[in-house]
């Protein structure tokens, strides 16, 4: 009598249940993965943004004060306050608190910057 050699259901059971857990598994991580880059995207956009401002205010005099302002659809806010009390004369250290918000998300930036009070760079 000849024996056939092959998989029995219940092995070929078990190698389904066992891809659809891996596989499960996997599609988790990708989705995590998707989540987290549009994450990451979003933070670039406020740090450019960040960047642009304060490359923009560099070329200006430094003003104690508020300000606020929009750029591409991301509104901001800097609040600009001396930190020590040195001679006018002298640098002073100015710093440079920028709060940027795109509707959902809200990122603070906070500066240093030497500067006699009402020079430009």
């Amino acid at each position: 009598m000849r024996r056939e050699r092959g998989f029995t259901l219940l092995e070929m059971l078990a190698a389904i249940v066992l891809m659809v857990i891996f596989a499960s598994v996997l599609l988790g991580a990708f989705g995590q993965s998707a989540r987290s880059l549009s994450q990451v995207a979003a933070s670039d956009r406020l740090d450019v943004a960040a960047r642009s401002v304060m490359d923009e205010l560099d070329s200006q005099p430094i003003t104690i004060g508020e300000r606020h302002g929009q750029w591409d659809d991301v509104e901001w806010t800097l609040i600009t306050t001396r930190e020590n009390a040195a001679a006018m004369h002298d640098p002073a250290l100015y710093r440079l608190a920028l709060q940027i918000r795109d509707g959902r998300r809200q990122v603070d930036y906070v500066t240093l910057r030497a500067r006699t009070e009402g020079t430009a760079p």
